[in-house]
């Protein structure tokens, strides 16, 4: 028999020993999200550690299932996660649910949407006789035979209220064809726009990219100060710096001190390495949220670019961390628990993945 002891996100440092059923003995490990009984209904935990012996004669309470198909903690975020626990005064449940918050897991798959499209031509005297039996299915049959695509079923609310079961009955007697249809959430496209420029370094911006090219060749904690008044071209510096990582099959992480200095930022990233990117943000929707995470967690995406939560982002193999303008004092959460510094945060985890840091 194996046990598990789980943390929850509850504000006492208090850990709960389950036992781990067989089928999940191979599954779980050290940073594996659980959920399991507590109290008087299931809740979300993370297992803190495994261990093969433990004395209590009770009854013991088993873990029920999984929050990830894959494992998502790594040994670097694990360390990260006890570092915070442990200057920060915050029980280890609560700093997980921040690092990995609970509506958030690789198990997410997209939403299907239904549409409607036309079948094979229709005859006009059938036509006829559907205007005058059902006045309301012929208004829907000639917007949608007058599209040449599928149309989403929903978008039909403005001219009937419930356009599902009459689409349904056009489909009954094979006149349109419904299809459930998997979409991925619009990211970039909708939020930012990209921004092409022309660059030609200077001295000083080839001499900065030359050391944290040197830095990243060697996988091992460097910090930088880059400074450099509005308009220097300190981004360029980020951009060629992430070029650099990438080619070393690692991921980058580039926090902003607030939402309103992402756009222009986002924008000329974007334009320079697509769709690596993920956008981080409070203005993200929840499909859109719950999709980024789960692609950065698999590997998918490997710039993540936001504020201070983008910190904690599940990327497989951090090479380089960014923090622009490292002063602002929007980098600190004064709450929910933990209370933590994103700036000093991101130095640390720069320094537990062996990574480059460069603050701005």
């Amino acid at each position: 028999m194996m046990f598990a002891e789980v943390a929850f996100p509850i504000s006492n440092f208090q850990k709960f020993t389950y036992e781990i059923p067989n089928h999940l003995i191979k599954k779980i490990q050290v940073g594996t999200r659980v959920i399991a009984p507590l109290r008087k209904r299931n809740s979300q935990g993370i297992v803190v550690n495994i261990v093969d012996n433990f004395n209590y004669k009770g009854k013991i309470k088993h873990i029920k299932d999984l929050i990830d198909d894959n494992q998502v903690v790594n040994k670097e975020l694990w360390d990260l996660i006890n570092w915070i626990s442990d200057y920060y005064l915050t029980p280890i449940g609560q700093v997980a649910k921040a690092v990995l918050p609970t509506n958030l897991s690789t198990r997410y798959t997209l939403p299907k949407t239904l549409y409607v499209q036309s079948g094979n031509p229709i005859n006009k005297n059938i036509q006829k006789k559907i205007q005058k039996r059902a006045p309301t299915q012929y208004k829907l049959l000639k917007i949608i035979l007058s599209k040449n695509v599928p149309i989403k079923v929903s978008s039909l609310k403005k001219h009937t209220s419930n356009p599902h079961q009459i689409c349904k009955a056009l489909e009954k007697n094979n006149l349109v064809t419904l299809s459930h249809k998997q979409l991925l959430p619009d990211i970039n496209n909708s939020v930012f726009d990209k921004v092409h420029k022309k660059i030609n370094f200077n001295n000083e911006q080839k001499n900065a990219i030359k050391m944290v090219s040197v830095a990243l060749q060697k996988d091992i904690y460097k910090p930088f100060l880059l400074h450099g008044v509005t308009g220097s071209g300190k981004t360029e510096v980020f951009i060629e710096s992430v070029k650099k990582c990438l080619r070393s099959n690692r991921d980058a992480i580039v926090l902003l001190p607030e939402i309103a200095l992402t756009p222009q930022i986002a924008g000329r990233f974007r334009s320079v390495f697509g769709n690596k990117i993920a956008i981080w943000h409070s203005g993200l929707t929840k499909s859109q949220r719950a999709w980024t995470w789960g692609e950065i967690a698999k590997g998918n995406l490997k710039v993540v670019i936001g504020a201070r939560s983008a910190i904690f982002a599940p990327v497989k193999q951090l090479g380089l961390l960014v923090v622009d303008e490292e002063q602002e004092s929007s980098y600190s959460q004064d709450a929910p628990a933990p209370r933590y510094n994103a700036r000093d945060v991101a130095l640390v985890r720069a320094k537990k993945s062996n990574s480059v840091i460069i603050l701005s």
